[in-house]
C-alpha cells in the first residue's frame, strides 16, 4: 500500500470527492543516450548533468547577485564539496544592467541514438528572483550545425516548447541567451528535454481506463495495462500531418499515470498508479482523426513476449537474472528493477545456455521468481520491475466506499502438481494438490528446479494460491492500494475479512473515478491448518498426537508512546512519539508428534527454539490472513491485550497566552504596566502503553 497522508485518507472516502487525474508524456527516443553539455562558461557549482533528470525545480542557493539573496529562510550556502542538490546549468557571468550578455552565453546538451527528433521543451527557473531570458534561440543541431532554429524576444515564461520541425539522427540542443529579464544575474537553466514531455489533466484527457494485475503463483505472467483517449483537434497525432509529431512515436516510450484527490485544504494529493510504455501499434486514431487513443502496458507486459537474448555468461542469481532480463529493453532500462535484499543473491542457476535459448523474457523472469518464493510486478510508484515475497499489510475496504455488497466465490482447486525436475534423470515429480476431486493438475518444466526440496518450495507458493475463495468488489475505487496488498474487506457493520488483492481496475466515467473493479484471493493453500490455539501467557503448550507440522506467529510487545512534553510561555509541547508494533516472527515448523514447548510472552515471545526476536517490525501491523486478525500495530490509542500493539504518542501542552495591562497608582496615573494571565501553560499528555505479544498456532487434525 503507499504510503499516503492522513488528509488524503480522509479524502478518498469523503463524500463527495473530487478526483484529478494525470498523465505524464514523454514522447522521446526511447535509446536516447545523454553525453553531458558545453557551454560559453559555467559556474563553478553548476551541475550540467541536471539538464535531463527531468526535475523543473530548482534549489534556492545564496549567490551575491545583486537583490537575489532573499532573507525568506528558503535559501542555502553552496556546499564546499561540489555536491549541490538541484541548481541545473548555470552560467559564470553576469548580465549588464538592462539584462543583456555581450557577448550572448550559450549552453548545448548532447545526445546520441536519437533518430529524429519533433519537438523539444526548455525549461528555466520558476522563481521570480532569478529572471528568465528575456530574449534567446533554441537550435536542434546535428554534426555541428543548426537545422532548426526558433527564436524568443520578450519572453517571461518558465519554459518554451518547440514543434512543428523534424530533424533526422539530431545530436544536440543549443540555447543561447542575449538578454536576461533581470540586470545582474548568470544564465540558469533547469531543463532541457528532446521530445514531448507535457503534463496532460482532464482537459485532455478524453478517456483514462487502468488495469493492474499478477499471479503469485507464477504459473502466468498478467500484467498492467493503461487505455488514454486525448484530444486530438489540433491533429498533433495525425499520420497525415507533416508537421506533426506521429513519426515520433515508438515503442517503449513512458507515459506516467496519477490520480489525486483534493484535499480539506484545497491541494490535490496524488497517487503515482504506475508508469505504462507503448507497445507495437499501441495507438488508434477515431472520429476522423479528432481524438487519439493509446493502448500501453507497464514494463511487465514490455517483457511478457520479448525474446530473451541469451548473455555471454549466464547468470546465477536471482538479481543477476532480474537485471539480465531488464537489460533486454536498451539502455534506458538498465537498472529499471528492485529486488528484495534478503533474496538478490538467492542462487538462480540453469544446467546449460540451450535451456533459456529461443524462451521469453516472461518465461525466464516467473521461473526465477517461482524457484526463489517470490513474484514480479511493476511497482506503481516507480514503474520499475520489481521482485519479492508476498507481504501481509493493506488497506480497508468499507462498505460505505462500494456500490455493491462484496461477491463471494470459490476458487479453483487443484489436483496436483507435476514438476519435470532440471536433473540429470527428468525426475517427474508430483506434489498432490488441495482437493483430489479436481479435474485440473499443471506440469510445470522449470530449467531453475533441479531437486524436489527446490520443486516443494515452489510448490507451497503455487498451492497458497488455489482453493478458499475469490472476493469481487465495485466501487469508487482507492490509487493507494496495491496488488499483493492484504486488504481487510467489511461485509456489515461488525464482521470483516482478509483477502490479498490480485487485480484492480482504476475507470473515469463522467469525471468521476467509479465503477472500479477489484479480485482479492482468500485462499486456504497447504500452509493454513485447520486447529488453532493462541497463547498470550507463558507456560509450555504440547502439540496433540499425530501432528507433526505448525505455522507459527510470534508477535512480540509492543514499544510504548512516549509522552508530549509540557507547554511554555513561547510555544506550545511538542508531541510525543508513537510506540512501535512488536517484532512478528511467522513460519512453517517440523516437529514430533506430542512433543512440547516452552512458552515465554515477555518483551519477545518465544516458542521453543522460536523467538519473535528474529522477526521484523510492519510499519501498518501484520495481518494474519487466515483469521483476519490484526497484530502488532504502530501508535494504538487502545491497544488490544496480547496484539503486540504499540502505545500511541502523548500530546504536547498547550502554549502560555498573556498580555500586559496599564497599572496606575491609587490617583489614577499610569505607572507601568503588568501581566495579565490569559491561559498557563498545559501539560504534555503520558503516552500509551504497549502491550505483550502473543503466540499464535495452527495445525491440522489428526488424518487430515
Amino acid at each position: 500500500m503507499l504510503d499516503k497522508s492522513a488528509a488524503y485518507r480522509a479524502a478518498i472516502v469523503g463524500s463527495p470527492r473530487r478526483i484529478e487525474i494525470q498523465a505524464v508524456v514523454d514522447i522521446s527516443d526511447p535509446d536516447m543516450t545523454f553525453s553531458g553539455a558545453e557551454s560559453s562558461g559555467a559556474a563553478n557549482f553548476s551541475q550540467s548533468a541536471q539538464l535531463y533528470d527531468r526535475v523543473m525545480d530548482l534549489t534556492p542557493y545564496a549567490t551575491l547577485e545583486p537583490h537575489r539573496w532573499v532573507l525568506n529562510g528558503k535559501f542555502r550556502l553552496i556546499p564546499s564539496d561540489g555536491t549541490a542538490d538541484q541548481v541545473g546549468f548555470v552560467g559564470d557571468v553576469l548580465s549588464g544592467e538592462d539584462g543583456s550578455f555581450s557577448p550572448a552565453v550559450w549552453v548545448e546538451e548532447r545526445f546520441s541514438n536519437a533518430s529524429i527528433l519533433q519537438a523539444c521543451s526548455v525549461y528555466f527557473p520558476g522563481d521570480d528572483w532569478d529572471g528568465v531570458p528575456d530574449t534567446f534561440a533554441v537550435e536542434i543541431r546535428q554534426g555541428g550545425t543548426a537545422y532548426y532554429t526558433k527564436e524568443f524576444a520578450g519572453n517571461r515564461a518558465r519554459s518554451v516548447s518547440l514543434s512543428g520541425f523534424t530533424v533526422n539522427n539530431p545530436d544536440a540542443i543549443r540555447v543561447t541567451v542575449s538578454k536576461w529579464s533581470l540586470p545582474g544575474r548568470r544564465m540558469r537553466v533547469a531543463e532541457i528535454l528532446p521530445g514531448l514531455y507535457e503534463q496532460w489533466d482532464a482537459h485532455i484527457l478524453a478517456a483514462f481506463s487502468c488495469a493492474q494485475q499478477g499471479d503469485f503463483s507464477c504459473l502466468s505472467l498478467p500484467y498492467g495495462t493503461l487505455e488514454l483517449s486525448i484530444d486530438n483537434h489540433d491533429r498533433r497525432f495525425e499520420p497525415r500531418n507533416k508537421g506533426g509529431l506521429f513519426l515520433s512515436l515508438e515503442e517503449r516510450q513512458g507515459i506516467d499515470a496519477l490520480i489525486g484527490v483534493r484535499l480539506a485544504d484545497g491541494s490535490v494529493e496524488r497517487c503515482k498508479i504506475g508508469r505504462f510504455y507503448q507497445a507495437a501499434d499501441g495507438w488508434k486514431t477515431g472520429d476522423n482523426g479528432l481524438t487519439i487513443r493509446w493502448s500501453l502496458v507497464d514494463i511487465v507486459g514490455l517483457l511478457t513476449g520479448r525474446t530473451f537474448l541469451v548473455p555471454d555468461k549466464l547468470p546465477t542469481t536471482l538479481g543477476g537474472w532480474v537485471g539480465a532480463i531488464t537489460a533486454q529493453l536498451g539502455h534506458n532500462f538498465v537498472g529499471r528493477y528492485h529486488v528484495d535484499p534478503a533474496y538478490t543473491e538467492l542462487r538462480v542457476t540453469a544446467n546449460s545456455v540451450a535451456e533459456v535459448t529461443d524462451k521469453s523474457c516472461g518465461d525466464i523472469l516467473r521461473w526465477a521468481c517461482m524457484a526463489t518464493g517470490t513474484w514480479p510486478r511493476a511497482a506503481a510508484g516507480t514503474g520499475d520491475l520489481t521482485v519479492e515475497p508476498l507481504w501481509s499489510q493493506g488497506g480497508k475496504l468499507l462498505l460505505d466506499n462500494l456500490t455493491g455488497y462484496p461477491v463471494m466465490r470459490a476458487n479453483k482447486s487443484i489436483a496436483a502438481l507435476i514438476f519435470k525436475l532440471a536433473d540429470e534423470s527428468n525426475t517427474e515429480y508430483v506434489v498432490s494438490g488441495n482437493a483430489t476431486s479436481s479435474e485440473e493438475t499443471v506440469t510445470i518444466s522449470n530449467p531453475f528446479l533441479h531437486t524436489t526440496d527446490q520443486a516443494l518450495t515452489a510448490a507451497r507458493l503455487i498451492l497458497s494460491c488455489y482453493g478458499g475463495n475469490l472476493i469481487e468488489t465495485t466501487g469508487r475505487g482507492d490509487p493507494s492500494g496495491e496488488i499483493g496488498d492484504v486488504d481487510t474487506i467489511w461485509l456489515d457493520e461488525s464482521s470483516a475479512t482478509t483477502a490479498r488483492r490480485m487485480m484492480q481496475t482504476f475507470k473515469i466515467q463522467d469525471g468521476a473515478l467509479q465503477g472500479c473493479q477489484s479480485r482479492l484471493l482468500q485462499a486456504d493453500g497447504s500452509f493454513l491448518f485447520q486447529e488453532r490455539a493462541v497463547l498470550t501467557k507463558s507456560g509450555s503448550w504440547t502439540a496433540p498426537a499425530g501432528v507433526t507440522a505448525l505455522r507459527l506467529i510470534l508477535v512480540g510487545k509492543g514499544e510504548d508512546g512516549t509522552a508530549g512534553t509540557d507547554g511554555t510561555w513561547d510555544e506550545a509541547g511538542a508531541d510525543g512519539v508513537d510506540g512501535i508494533g512488536g517484532l512478528v516472527w511467522a513460519g512453517t515448523v517440523s516437529i514430533n508428534p506430542q512433543q512440547s514447548f516452552s512458552v515465554q510472552i515477555g518483551d519477545n515471545s518465544v516458542f521453543g527454539q522460536y523467538s519473535s526476536a528474529n522477526g521484523s517490525r510492519f510499519p501498518f501491523g501484520y495481518t494474519d490472513i487466515a483469521s483476519g486478525d490484526s497484530f502488532a500495530r504502530t501508535g494504538v490509542q487502545k491497544p488490544v491485550p496480547g496484539s503486540g500493539d504499540g502505545g500511541a504518542k502523548g500530546l504536547g501542552g498547550i502554549k502560555g497566552n498573556r498580555h500586559r495591562e496599564p497599572s496606575y497608582d491609587s490617583e489614577g496615573n499610569p505607572v507601568g504596566s503588568h501581566w495579565e494571565i490569559d491561559n498557563y501553560p498545559g501539560e504534555g499528555t503520558a503516552g500509551q502503553a504497549g502491550v505483550s505479544g502473543c503466540v499464535v498456532i495452527y495445525w491440522d487434525k489428526e488424518g487430515a
